[in-house]
């Protein structure tokens, strides 16, 4: 009787018709709706999907455009204050947790479920660790050595290693060919060892990690340390060797998970834990950093203020969500100043003084 390992591997050559049926569903779902859609409207509406397809635009063009617009600028970070840095990062944070919701919806479809292993979740993390390790570098930017440079190859070369090691969860077998593994145990001479692809791919992995985690992120932290990252510095983000230590801590459990669950060497043979394992790392590992980001943004405007004096920003990257937001919150606002109390981008959300009948405080 074959093991939920066993049976992970042997079900992968169903993965077309689980996908053609999940397209099926998907297409004959939209079929229904549009049906649904031309009842409603009747003679009414001409062309009810290019209705639906401009109202979407408008509604999301120009929240899309004002992100990128601020995303842009990502060049010149190296000449702009810790404020404008630590706004660029909470714009690619957003992004971050809204690809990874993305990969995660997606998944239910079972479109890139080839040999059973989860594609989309590997193109999450792809494109979300790419944009966790530009925002490490991006916060301290003035203060890294070629930082345009440093930024695209950190970004290409994160893609690169996690879509190897996709590639390599897709071969089956070992990491290295039975009969050789066999003598190593009984010898212990690793001259004997015969790599297979699938080694050499988890391989290639395991290198572009350990290139992030011992060579990348302590740079980071020496360039950070070495210009007073050790006391408080206006330009310094506070908290950010607490960002690096998120990374350090939860990134080597995905390795460790991979190793023993179904999707790699299957050392732990109960297949429904796999999923189980990642979605939790993955919680862990991305809603702690976002944790410490929202931590360091609250602690530069707590320290350094901005003077009464200094100008506003116009942007609004998400004021259109806090103005919907705030009338379903708990304890809503003052209707007649409700306006004047929501902050159209992270630079208005300044600390305004309190009254106090003892002395006045921040």
């Amino acid at each position: 009787v074959l093991n939920d390992f066993q049976l992970f591997r042997a079900c992968g050559p169903l993965y077309p018709a689980f996908a053609i049926e999940s397209l099926t569903s998907v297409l004959m779902g939209a079929f229904f709706c549009y049906l649904s859609l031309r009842i409603a409207v009747r003679a009414d509406v001409k062309q009810p999907l290019t209705a639906i397809w401009r109202c979407a635009g408008d509604t999301l063009h120009p929240m899309v455009a004002a992100w990128w617009k601020e995303v842009k600028q990502w060049p010149e970070m190296n000449k702009r204050p810790l404020s404008d840095r630590i706004k660029l990062c909470y714009l690619l944070n957003v992004a971050m947790c809204l690809a990874q919701a993305a990969a995660c919806f997606f998944t239910v479809f079972r479109w890139l479920h080839v040999n059973n292993v989860n594609g989309m979740r590997y193109l999450g993390y792809a494109f979300t660790c790419a944009l966790m390790q530009a925002e490490l570098v991006v916060l301290i930017a003035p203060y890294v050595p070629c930082y345009k440079l440093n930024m695209i190859a950190v970004m290409v070369f994160t893609h690169v290693w996690l879509l190897t090691g996709w590639i390599g969860s897709l071969q089956s077998g070992f990491l290295f060919e039975d009969s050789s593994w066999n003598s190593f145990v009984e010898n212990y001479d690793a001259s004997v060892l015969i790599v297979t692809d699938k080694g050499l791919l988890i391989g290639a992995t395991a290198t572009g990690l350990s290139i992030m985690m011992f060579i990348q992120m302590p740079m980071l932290l020496i360039m950070y340390m070495c210009n007073g990252g050790y006391k408080a510095h206006p330009d310094l983000p506070y908290n950010y060797t607490r960002l690096l230590f998120t990374v350090w801590l939860t990134w080597p459990a995905f390795p460790c998970w991979w190793l023993v669950s179904a999707e790699g060497l299957g050392l732990l043979a109960d297949a429904k834990s796999n999923a189980l394992g990642f979605g939790v790392l993955n919680c862990i590992s991305k809603g702690s950093f976002t944790y410490v980001m929202l931590m360091i943004w609250t602690d530069h405007k707590k320290r350094w203020p901005r003077p009464p004096s200094a100008p506003k920003s116009k942007s609004q990257e998400l004021g259109w969500l806090v103005k919907s937001l705030k009338s379903f919150d708990s304890q809503p606002p003052n209707p007649v100043k409700a306006e004047e109390s929501i902050p159209q981008s992270l630079d208005d959300a300044e600390v305004k003084p309190t009254k106090s009948t003892k002395s006045n405080d921040w």
